[in-house]
């Protein structure tokens, strides 16, 4: 690693915290003098960098308190500042406390505008042994080379930040620190055209905070103003989250033939309005619909509704397994007795409309099929699709498209769960999910190409899409070895029959919440980000944000990190008896983030 040293001494005080005493009149003062010694210097490279260049600061910080009586102008809010409330952080606040610190800086040498606010931190997740990150992007604003390389200029002339404290033995070294930076910030970060402010129109508030804030805090760091359409009495009408959104538009939310309309008629009566945008499954039908009669970006109504009947999409994927329909018990019945459908066990029912995997029951005999087939007919209330049980590993899949080409695809290891190997009674939620797929490199091409052919075939083209497939006669299997359940390759003969995709479902919008953050960290694609601004019809940001890490030397796929999730449900509802329940889990250091 080549340096070009750059030498210079300054001196600085900056005042950041400021509180009033009562008893003195007066006012508390913490000031930082900043001394800046000559280590600066500028990173070189092997490849020149597109767009930034990387420099190091040495920075020594020494900080007293005071009282002052008046009121005291805090200093404007600049990259000193950034700097120094970040080191207040690791404990640089004491009077007379000094630490050193050596700062990584990212600075712009093109000039343009930043696509979105705080648009480093997701592709720095889990990423603590960088040092303190502090992303001074802000949508919209003005990033130009810095001419003059004083510290002052530097710092405010920064994009990003790594606060690194001297001799912190937790810190990875500077040359793992400069490739990864470089790997990560590989992304199109500047517009040459300042973004302007858009409208957005959210449908459906979510079940609770927690699910909502993803999206809510996509568009609002995209530059869009949010307008919440739900019902009256939904709990985020609550005063206390009305930082939540801007406008607030109560409407009836049965998703009845008529949703659409009134979805339609509630945007066209607020006023200007970009885009309307839905996540929940039930609502993508009747906002593609509601998109449509307005004229606002959409994929096709008939292309989202048949994502949505798994039932159709299995009759367009033309897969020879065994299927079919029914809509109710009785008809089943009626069907087996003329040999119209004949049962070749173990089957899957599921309903042909749902989320998650409600309602998923693995049959073995006939009585189990009925009784599955009751529970969805009678219970659930949807119709029933039966179809043959596949063996072989299953994958979450998500696509993010432009016209058809793929801008991004990645592929995680969704572990058995208990309905694969139970009864009737047993379910199908999530157990694991391992980002990337440990699949090779044949079997990743071939349900990629294969899936991407069925979204072209349904006329989805421009999006965030996720499906699940799985891998028949794969050369892969799930085992214990040495101890850890994982998917290995097979051993001995592998079946001379060809690998397969059997793809279970389509869905026209992003995956779950935990999937979404688990591909964040893994890849730094933001689905949120991407599904926000497909519904605002910016091509030029999907492009510019759907583009993965560099590759990493040992990990495939572009991943830069290997992810884990795993799923800790409840058996049943109610209120917690302790607050403490995943203390044991954060006491365990392979699973601290």
């Amino acid at each position: 690693m080549a340096v070009n040293p750059v030498t210079w001494r300054t001196s600085r005080v900056v005042k950041i915290d400021q509180e009033t005493d009562s008893k003195s009149n007066g006012t508390h003062v913490t000031e930082h003098a900043v001394d800046v010694h000559c280590s600066s210097s500028r990173v070189e490279s092997k490849d020149k960098r597109q767009g930034y260049d990387l420099w190091f600061v040495d920075v020594d910080i020494t900080s007293r308190q005071g009282i002052e009586n008046g009121n005291q102008e805090l200093d404007k809010n600049d990259g000193l500042s950034d700097l120094l409330r970040a080191a207040q952080t690791l404990g640089t606040t004491g009077s007379g406390a000094s630490r050193s610190y050596r700062v990584l800086l990212v600075v712009p040498t093109a000039t343009g505008f930043f696509l979105r606010s705080s648009c480093f931190q997701e592709r720095f997740v889990g990423c603590k042994d960088f040092g303190v990150l502090i992303d001074q992007s802000v949508f919209g604003k003005p990033a130009s080379p810095v001419t003059e390389p004083s510290f002052e200029h530097l710092l405010d002339g920064s994009a990003l930040m790594f606060l690194r404290p001297k001799e912190e033995p937790d810190l990875c070294d500077e040359a793992t620190l400069i490739e990864e930076v470089d790997a990560r910030i590989n992304f199109q970060w500047l517009l040459k055209a300042q973004p302007q402010q858009k409208t957005l129109a959210l449908v459906d508030g979510h079940l609770n905070l927690e699910s909502y804030l993803g999206l809510y805090n996509s568009a609002k760091a995209l530059g869009a103003k949010v307008v919440l359409l739900d019902r009256k009495d939904h709990w985020i009408t609550d005063p206390s989250f009305r930082h939540l959104y801007d406008d607030y538009i109560a409407i009836n939310m049965t998703p009845d033939e008529e949703f659409h309309v009134r979805i339609a008629e509630a945007v066209k009566a607020y006023g200007h309005v970009d885009g309307i945008c839905g996540i929940a499954t039930y609502s993508l039908p009747p906002v593609a619909k509601a998109s449509t009669l307005l004229g606002l970006p959409t994929e096709l109504p008939e292309a989202v509704a048949m994502a949505n009947d798994k039932h159709q999409t299995r009759l367009l994927d033309q897969d020879p397994v065994l299927s079919a329909m029914v809509g109710s018990v009785s008809d089943l019945s009626e069907r087996i007795k003329n040999k119209s459908f004949v049962p070749e066990y173990p089957l899957i029912v599921k309903p042909t409309f749902g989320t998650g995997s409600a309602h998923v029951h693995k049959v073995n005999d006939e009585v189990a099929l009925l009784e599955a087939v009751r529970r969805i007919t009678e219970v659930a209330k949807r119709k029933a699709l039966i179809e043959t049980y596949i063996e072989g590993p299953e994958l979450d899949a998500n696509f993010v498209l432009v016209d058809g080409e793929i801008l991004f695809f990645e592929m995680n290891d969704d572990f058995p769960t208990a309905g694969d190997q139970g009864d009737i009674d047993s379910d199908f939620w999530e157990t694991v999910n391992a980002f990337p797929t440990v699949l090779p490199p044949d079997e990743f091409a071939l349900l990629r190409d294969d899936m991407h052919r069925l979204l072209l075939a349904m006329g989805l083209k421009t999006g965030v899409f996720h499906l699940e497939a799985k891998v028949q006669n794969s050369s892969w299997e799930y085992k214990v070895k040495d101890g850890v359940y994982d998917l290995y390759p097979k051993e001995g003969s592998v079946k001379s029959a060809p690998k397969r995709c059997f793809t279970i479902e389509v869905n026209p919008r992003p995956p779950g919440m935990a999937n979404c953050y688990g591909t964040g960290a893994t890849y730094g694609v933001n689905f949120y980000d991407l599904h926000v601004l497909r519904m605002l019809g910016d091509i030029e940001r999907i492009r510019a944000l759907a583009k993965p890490f560099e590759p990493h030397s040992t990990i495939p796929y572009n991943a830069r990190i290997w992810s884990d999730l795993f799923w800790l449900r409840a058996d049943k509802g109610g209120i917690c008896a302790t607050d403490t329940v995943c203390k044991k889990y954060k006491s365990i250091p392979v699973l601290k983030s």
